[in-house]
């Protein structure tokens, strides 16, 4: 008999499904403040109530708060506005899926609301680490909210992939996540904007996407796993690929 870790025994004391009506409440709530803080970051940013140079990413130093809010924040209207047209579309798409899904018997939304929490709590300094330390970038500007929207991307590759084959930790999990997620990779190129400012950096597109995909899969298989050691495996792994991105950018500025 397979002995459950603490934090499965207390998963499944506690019920960790989470009912679709409450997901898509969730989704609602997330979906709009987070449109109303792009629309109120791009307009602090328009009447120079914060000045660029406070959240722009610079190779040659960048403060803690930059690496957050640059991707909060879009210098031009039209990225801004497709930016959030994208996201609301998704967002739009994560109501329908459950309405899907509800004929799949799935309840199991606990990961993606988790994911979708740490997307705008740590994720952006990821990304913003990640972009910076990337040698052919020489990003002097901010980014935008795009990487984001790929992770949120991302993570519905998984969501699907789990939806159709049940089990997190099944190679049918694993091998629909890596086909749904290489080919979106592999399209993504053919929806970038192409823009020759540093402004819209492409990179964030691809960057963020991956993160979306590791992330979501690796929340849904610490939840779902009996093993207690892999489930310590997994939150390693998540703390690790936030961090790494980080200390990497820590260890060019020191040098």
């Amino acid at each position: 008999m397979t002995r459950k870790s603490p934090i499965c025994r207390h998963l499944n004391s506690r019920n960790p499904e989470l009912h679709p009506d409450r997901f898509r409440l969730f989704i609602l709530v997330y979906f709009s403040l987070t449109g109303i803080l792009l629309v109120t970051m791009w307009a602090l940013l328009s009447n120079s109530i914060i000045p660029i140079d406070a959240i722009s990413l610079s190779s040659s130093g960048t403060s803690v708060r930059a690496l957050y809010l640059a991707s909060f924040f879009h210098k031009e209207p039209v990225h801004l506005l497709v930016n959030i047209l994208m996201f609301s579309l998704l967002g739009i798409w994560l109501i329908i899926q459950t309405r899907i899904f509800r004929k799949l018997n799935i309840r199991s939304y606990l990961y993606p609301v988790i994911a979708c929490l740490l997307f705008i709590t740590i994720l952006p300094i990821s990304i913003s680490s990640a972009l910076l330390i990337l040698p052919m970038l020489h990003l002097e500007n901010i980014a935008g909210f795009s990487g984001i929207i790929c992770a949120v991307f991302g993570m519905i590759c998984v969501m699907i992939s789990c939806a159709v084959w049940k089990k997190f930790e099944s190679i049918r999990v694993l091998t629909g996540t890596l086909l749904y997620s290489t080919a979106v990779y592999l399209l993504l190129p053919f929806a970038e904007i192409q823009n020759a400012s540093a402004a819209i950096p492409n990179a964030a597109h691809r960057i963020g996407f991956l993160y979306g995909v590791i992330i979501t899969w690796l929340i849904g298989a610490a939840l779902t796993t009996p093993a207690k050691k892999r489930v310590y495996l997994y939150l390693i792994l998540l703390v690790a690929i936030f961090l790494l991105p980080i200390l990497l950018l820590g260890i060019t500025l020191l040098t």
